[in-house]
């Protein structure tokens, strides 16, 4: 039989940073410590995705600090590669079978990490699975037990790496926000399954975003949610020109709201839907896969360091 301490040493968890502060990083990591235990010896792999120096330099404490028996490894990118392709790095420098991935502005409960592996050990058709995420907008998973989920968000989520790596990872045309949901959807697809766990929880702070900020949020998600829609429609044209009139009323709706930057966001991310129909239209003919990914991989890695 498995021990926990075995399981959890199966684990590897990443960490990545780019312009938080020091206060979230210590809180983020004190319950990550909490979730892993004193003797975790798996991975605790830093990747700083064009990180400014103060946020570098509490991230290397943090992570020094609150892992003490883990295996300590740092990934440093002068750019901003975004989420999906950070990740697809960090996860093929891992080694273990299962790696966690967590946004640093949350907190897992202390048994997460633990139950998510056993959910994973349990099933393993089961490629991903993930706790029930508590927080502004997302206190919606009801109690129960393990249950299949059509999508599941990269905001806290353990993944049997090999055969996610496999299944293509995540495709590095989402720059950032949905590529968790393209992801779910090409893994379904395969046949993978993916696992909601109710019965525990990741905390997500989300907190407060300036003007500047809304923007760039809804630039972000506007311009992947419209090569998301098409590539993965059933019915393209149509679907796509739903999507459309729909764009067209959340700009509105942002309007009237009072929410001038995020509707500015919006708009600026539909002057770009010319590429994202030639972007989804390419994935439809050829879909992201591992061994593309294993290509992508062979030009993109980034030397690790130990930390």
């Amino acid at each position: 039989m498995t021990t926990p301490r075995t399981r959890l040493d199966d684990v590897d968890v990443v960490f990545l940073v780019h312009r938080e502060a020091p206060e979230m990083l210590a809180r983020h990591h004190a319950a990550v410590a909490a979730a892993t235990g004193p003797d975790w010896r798996g991975t605790a792999l830093l990747v700083e995705n064009a990180a400014a120096p103060g946020t570098s330099a509490a991230a290397r404490e943090q992570v020094r600090a609150a892992y003490p028996a883990a295996r300590r490894r740092v990934i440093g990118s002068p750019r901003n590669l975004g989420f999906a392709r950070a990740m697809d790095l960090a996860l093929d420098a891992s080694r273990a079978r299962y790696v966690a991935l967590v946004n640093s502005d949350g907190e897992p409960d202390p048994g997460m990490l633990r139950r998510l592996a056993e959910v994973l050990d349990a099933e393993p058709r089961a490629v991903w699975a993930a706790p029930a995420v508590h927080g502004p907008g997302e206190d919606d998973d009801p109690p129960g037990p393990p249950r299949p989920a059509e999508e599941l968000g990269g905001t806290a989520v353990l993944v049997r790496r090999a055969e996610f790596l496999a299944a293509g990872g995540f495709d590095p045309a989402y720059f950032f926000y949905n590529e968790d949901r393209e992801a779910s959807r090409r893994l379904r697809a395969s046949g993978h399954l993916l696992l909601r766990v109710p019965d525990t929880r990741f905390r997500h702070g989300k907190g407060g975003r300036t003007a500047r900020g809304v923007l760039l949020r809804e630039w972000h998600y506007a311009r992947t949610v419209q090569v998301l829609v098409p590539q993965h429609a059933a019915r393209p044209a149509a679907e796509t020109a739903a999507f459309v009139g729909r764009r067209l009323r959340a700009v509105g709706s942002h309007v009237r709201a009072g929410d001038l930057p995020g509707a500015a966001g919006i708009a600026l991310a539909t002057l770009e839907l010319p590429r994202g129909l030639l972007l989804a239209a390419a994935r439809r003919r050829r879909p992201w896969d591992g061994a593309r990914l294993a290509r992508w991989l062979d030009r993109s890695r980034l030397p690790a360091a130990d930390l």
